[in-house]
């Protein structure tokens, strides 16, 4: 890639990491599959990273007080199991292997949209389950592609959080367990100093974008937002599954 073509790409993945982070966190994935398509898997991985922190900082400031905390505490213990198997995962595997698995998945949790009133209903007298299930998954989906938002998108709709609670619940998730990756990504190699300047150059377009994606909170209705989420999720899960066919 040529070095203009590269900091123009990084410039408008800056931009873009702002406005999911702020307005739309189940677009995440999109982040992270786009950026795989243009750099080596794990350079990738490394890229991504460094924008997702950013933009996540950036949503905790604006609504960590909408987050529900509660349901975070209770999900930890499962997301740090998640984290540990995706370590393994991505020691042993090719992360490009496991992503149409993992868009799959994806695909068949927002198939399952007509049914969700029943799933509620379950959900809500099994929600130890759901809860346990949703944070593994999460965990592992984060470790090897940046890609648990559509997850934790599906689980915080079943729960019928509103629009503010969800961005906010989302961005304390990400931002957490982005930051437990930095180690486990350095001891597997995946930081490369030399993409370090270009990311500090670009980086201040994610404030930029955020404020757009606030705005666009603000402006779009609770029953457009839920649909919005459910269609860009099941985009997120398709893009992880075609991936390696491009």
């Amino acid at each position: 890639m040529l070095e203009f073509q590269f900091l123009l790409f990084l410039c408008a993945i800056a931009l873009f990491t702002g406005f999911v982070k702020a307005g739309i966190p189940a677009l995440g994935a999109l982040i992270s599959a786009t950026v795989a398509l243009m750099f080596p898997p794990k350079d990738a991985l490394g890229i991504t990273l460094m924008y997702l922190l950013t933009g996540d900082l950036v949503a905790v400031s604006l609504y960590w007080r909408q987050a529900h905390w509660q349901e975070l505490k209770k999900m930890l213990p499962t997301i740090l199991a998640g984290i540990a198997i995706g370590a393994g995962i991505l020691y042993f595997l090719d992360n490009d292997t496991l992503g149409p698995v993992i868009g799959s998945l994806i695909l068949i949790l927002v198939s399952l949209e007509p049914f969700r009133p029943r799933i509620t209903h379950w959900a809500l007298n099994h929600p130890g389950k759901v809860r346990g299930t949703s944070g593994v998954l999460a965990g592992i989906t984060t470790t090897v592609g940046n890609a648990a938002g559509p997850i934790i998108s599906l689980y915080l709709l079943l729960l019928k959080i509103d629009k503010h609670g969800f961005v906010g619940t989302s961005a304390i998730f990400f931002f957490s367990v982005n930051l437990t990756k930095i180690p486990v990504y350095g001891a597997l190699g995946i930081f490369k100093g030399y993409y370090l300047m270009t990311f500090l150059v670009t980086v201040p377009l994610v404030l930029v974008g955020a404020y757009a994606g606030r705005r666009f909170l603000h402006w779009i209705p609770q029953q457009w937002f839920n649909r919005v989420i459910l269609i860009f999720t099941g985009i997120a899960g398709l893009t992880l599954v075609v991936r390696p066919l491009i």
